[in-house]
């Protein structure tokens, strides 16, 4: 008898704002895990987050990733900016938590060689981008792709997306409905479905100020009920999603019961 597809779950939260906690309460409470990604330039600014803030995330077993200093889009910038960005944005976390910052976001998924090397350079270990509709559970560390955006977004942007993928046949052939999806819950839950079947990795990211602003907690607190408690489903951060895809064991977990196998 075949072995079971080796399924897993993983969310990733963008941005300095205070919303970010009641993300993190959502996704306590249904038992799931996620990494914050956090640029350093303004926090306890107004309504950011704070450093003990930072501190009570990662004590919950969240996990906390680098979005820069000033959320500057890398590939613009000349060496010294790009370096300043990317370095001290993980120094300042790494103060403030007393642990390690292995994990990086690209603000606007926006990255380039340069910057994947710097970012090796500086001591990260994987970086996550903003491509969507991907459920592979095999991707370089330094492009980390997403399955979707707590986002309503038109048909048009999916469709979009699969055209940069080069893999819309095969998607489509996977999940024929795909592109009558305007109803990002319903296509949360249909992509969660796709991969519990043929395994992967799902992966649902956004920005907790974008779900204040539209009022979209509730559809995701019914997303977090769905896909939770799934029998075989491996719960992780990014960084642990890293790990587990390249080989090596599930480790650095803040709070390792919460890793269902």
């Amino acid at each position: 008898m075949p072995a079971a597809p080796r399924v897993f779950v993983t969310t990733s939260w963008d941005d300095d704002d205070r919303t970010g906690l009641k993300v993190a309460e959502l996704l306590t409470r249904s038992g799931l895990l996620g990494t914050f990604y956090v640029p350093t330039g303004r926090l306890g600014a107004d309504s950011t987050l704070a450093p003990h803030d930072l501190r009570t995330l990662h004590s919950a077993g969240f996990e906390i990733g680098a979005h820069t200093v000033s959320h500057a889009i890398l590939p613009r910038l000349v060496p010294s900016q790009l370096s300043h960005e990317v370095r001290d944005c993980k120094l300042a976390l790494e103060q403030h938590l007393s642990a390690e910052v292995p994990m990086f976001c690209y603000p606007k998924g926006r990255f380039n060689a340069a910057v994947v090397h710097e970012l090796k350079n500086a001591g990260y270990r994987g970086a996550r981008t903003t491509q969507m509709l991907t459920f592979t559970g095999d991707f370089p560390p330094f492009a980390i792709p997403t399955t979707l955006q707590a986002y309503p977004h038109t048909r048009s942007n999916y469709v979009r997306n699969l055209v940069r993928l080069r893999a819309g046949a095969v998607l489509l052939q996977s999940i024929p409905t795909l592109i009558r999806f305007e109803d990002w819950l319903r296509l949360g839950k249909s992509t969660f479905d796709h991969i519990l079947h043929e395994g992967g990795a799902w992966h649902l990211y956004g920005h907790p100020w974008e779900i204040e602003r539209l009022g979209l907690w509730a559809q995701l607190e019914d997303l977090f009920d769905y896909v939770a408690h799934s029998p075989g489903v491996i719960y992780v951060t990014n960084g642990q999603l890293v790990e587990a895809i390249h080989g090596k064991a599930l480790q650095g977990a803040e709070n390792p019961s919460r890793i269902r196998v």
